[in-house]
């Protein structure tokens, strides 16, 4: 049963939206006493304690399924209702990166943890506030904001339509290369401080800027120079196919690096938290598991032509996939990323195949090797993980390559491996052979494919065109 002071607030809510509405004025412009405007889909929190940092608590590496330590804030009254909260998703500068354990306490040096540790935090605001720790080394990686994004959905009471991302320093170069890649899927709002965001315009171009973006920087950073906000941002600005949905910046005079000490903490003037409170994202993607019997069907490569719905097309030489749709066009939760960048593409494989895929799929092909040799060759490889499988599961993986011409006879046998796990396909001329990978069991999440020119033979060049995933059990 709702608690006595609970039942007040809400009761005092409802009578003002019908005050409201006796005067023809929409409820959603109602300001609640918590500071923002008034959404059905907000929780009413109980009463402030005056101690947000009690609510603070470390989840080291391993005491959960998340990839990462982490730091969660839950707000008041989190656990007696069955609302859905709004989450601040933090990611932290480079002096934070650290093993998810031991140095777990580092996160709180800086930003909204180190606010809610000093009991600064506002406890009226509605957030579910994660703040995980980067333990893989530079800034934190795209693949990791997602995969947390996602564990946190599924982990917590979150709303998924009311995601937000902020970092600082090193944290919002990861955050904005993020956006770069995932754009719209997952989250509703960015806060970008102290970041560079020129790889993300890059990479997305003007779609970056179907996600509302709020950046922050100061105009004497001598960290990260204040032109990697202003460029991406008068990028965005510019555009028009599409044009940005809500892109601004705010340049500090006279401020170094440490632009988000005033920025989150309010004491600039930019209110951030309300700002994330009025944008929702209703086109997020929710993706599925990927189910038994199902299969991901991968074409590799752009230069001859993409192919056809259910297929996904990865069209970048170091690019990547999420959620990944299956044979019956469901997102699902599979990413597959190249982490080791092929050399090159070519369209000069044979389509025609007897495999029932694509022509596509065999005419188009990305390349490892070198020119100078099979001895040199050997030094090079490619890589591409898929995760987000389940544990402890059973996967098939069937490989496609082709090119036209044995190379001068040298021929081009490719290696693919598997878990120290080897098998070669010689894919001159090839239009009816296939690797299959079969029972591959996870004992995590991923499984990682290392393409290579293979030992035995004395071609210079390896090559993968496409393969099909398939969940046995």
């Amino acid at each position: 049963m709702m608690n006595l002071d609970k039942s007040i607030k809400l009761m005092k809510i409802l009578f003002i939206i019908c005050l409201a509405n006796s005067f023809s004025i929409n409820a959603s412009e109602i300001i609640s006493r918590y500071g923002f405007e008034f959404s059905d889909d907000l929780p009413i929190l109980d009463a402030p304690t005056g101690n947000p940092s009690g609510r603070q608590i470390p989840r080291i590496i391993g005491a959960t399924t998340a990839t990462q330590g982490y730091f969660e804030y839950l707000p008041q009254g989190y656990n007696t209702d069955n609302h859905k909260y709004p989450l601040i998703l933090f990611i932290h500068g480079l002096g934070e990166n650290g093993d998810g354990d031991s140095q777990l306490q580092d996160v709180l040096n800086n930003g909204i943890p180190q606010l809610i540790n000093n009991n600064q935090w506002n406890e009226d605001l509605p957030f579910v506030v994660l703040s995980p720790q980067n333990s893989a080394g530079n800034c934190t990686r795209s693949s990791s904001i997602q995969s947390f994004i996602t564990y946190a959905i599924e982990n917590y009471h979150i709303n998924p339509n009311r995601v937000y991302l902020t970092g600082l320093s090193c944290g919002a170069i990861g955050s904005w290369n993020y956006l770069g890649e995932y754009t719209n899927s997952q989250i509703a709002a960015l806060v970008p401080i102290a970041g560079n965001g020129n790889s993300a315009f890059n990479n997305a171009g003007c779609n970056l800027g179907t996600v509302p973006i709020w950046a922050f920087h100061g105009d004497n950073d001598g960290t990260v120079g204040v032109g990697a906000t202003i460029t991406p941002i008068n990028n965005l600005l510019a555009c028009s196919n599409p044009a940005p949905i809500d892109t601004s910046m705010v340049i500090y005079p006279g401020v170094g690096h440490d632009s988000w000490t005033r920025t989150y903490d309010l004491s600039a003037g930019h209110d951030i938290y309300s700002w994330f409170l009025s944008k929702k994202n209703m086109d997020v993607i929710t993706p599925a598991t990927f189910e038994v019997g199902r299969e991901i069907q991968v074409d590799i490569g752009a230069s001859f032509g993409t192919s056809q719905i259910p297929w996904n097309n990865l069209t970048n030489i170091s690019g990547a996939l999420y959620n990944a749709s299956d044979d019956l066009e469901v997102n699902t939760k599979v990413n597959i990323e190249i982490n080791n960048a092929f050399i090159g593409a070519n369209q000069n494989g044979i389509g025609a195949n007897s495999f029932n895929i694509p022509e596509t799929v065999t005419a188009d092909n990305f390349w490892v090797g070198s020119f100078d040799g099979h001895d040199q060759a050997l030094l090079e490889s490619a890589e591409l993980t898929l995760s987000g499988l389940e544990t402890n599961a059973t996967y098939s993986l069937e490989l496609f390559a082709s090119r036209t011409g044995n190379d001068g006879n040298r021929f081009r046998l490719t290696r693919y491996t598997i878990d120290g796990n080897f098998q070669d396909l010689e894919v001159s001329d090839n239009s009816s052979n296939s690797i299959l990978f079969d029972n591959l069991n996870t004992n995590n999440d991923i499984i990682t494919l290392q393409i290579s020119v293979s030992p035995a033979g004395t071609g210079r060049f390896a090559y993968l065109g496409g393969f099909i995933l398939t969940r046995i059990n």
